[in-house]
């Protein structure tokens, strides 16, 4: 039987699924409902971003608290209000070209371990991928609720496999799939394998201005991503 030696996280929003903006409707119902503001993340960067990063920015932004207490309350009533947008029919909600194929050939190999790696707090990725059917699939991750920085989740998410599968894989035997520059970005600041996928807000020229190893248009690229997956 093969022993996990090698890990491959994937980013959510933008890499997975897309959610017609589900996480931004919830965001914006959640401080309309507690502060009175429908419209907190107007101006906010959040593209890759973790959300404990952004609600932060929130806060500041409005001049408001942002002690513990306040966070917590805060990220509960986003949840609740993310729950409810994610069963809205709205356009552009689905799961993204190429991923059951990729997720399928990469649970069949014994010495890959499949996790996530994203800005998402934990249950609001279960949401997300809950609504798809997904959550199931991946048995460990590094979520938003570990750091604000998103470049600290590398080692959280080695951890958690450590955890969930009983072996240390060394960053340099770990792949990261995203679609923004700050995936590539957290994976390279550890020496990890950058894989950038084009099916989020970033375009292909945008996304290779940042190095990552391997650049795909879809994730439907299959062969070009377990090549990758293989060689490490």
């Amino acid at each position: 039987m093969a022993i996990v030696d090698r890990l491959v996280l994937f980013d959510i929003d933008g890499t997975l699924i897309k959610t017609g903006r589900a996480g931004l409707r919830g965001m914006n119902a959640a401080f309309q409902r507690l502060h009175g503001r429908s419209d907190a993340l107007q101006g906010i960067s959040f593209a890759g971003r973790t959300d404990r990063a952004i609600v932060t920015d929130i806060f500041r932004a409005l001049g408001l608290d942002a002690g513990s207490e306040v966070m917590e309350e805060l990220r509960e009533a986003y949840l609740h209000h993310l729950a409810e947008e994610i069963r809205k029919p709205v356009p552009d909600c689905e799961v993204l070209p190429g991923v059951a194929a990729s997720l399928e050939a990469l649970e069949s190999r014994q010495e890959v371990g499949v996790g996530l790696l994203t800005g998402n707090y934990q249950r609001g990725a279960a949401i997300k991928l809950g609504h798809f059917g997904l959550w199931e699939r991946f048995t460990f991750g590094a979520f938003g609720d570990a750091h604000a920085d998103r470049r600290h989740l590398v080692p959280v998410a080695i951890a958690e496999a450590e955890r969930a599968l009983g072996v240390r894989v060394p960053p340099a035997r770990v792949v990261v799939i995203g679609d923004t520059p700050l995936d590539v970005d957290c994976a390279h600041a550890h020496g990890a394998v950058a894989v950038a996928v084009a099916t989020g807000p970033f375009s292909t020229a945008e996304l290779a201005a940042s190095s990552p190893d391997l650049l795909l248009e879809t994730l439907e690229d299959l062969s070009a991503l377990l090549g990758v997956v293989s060689a490490m």
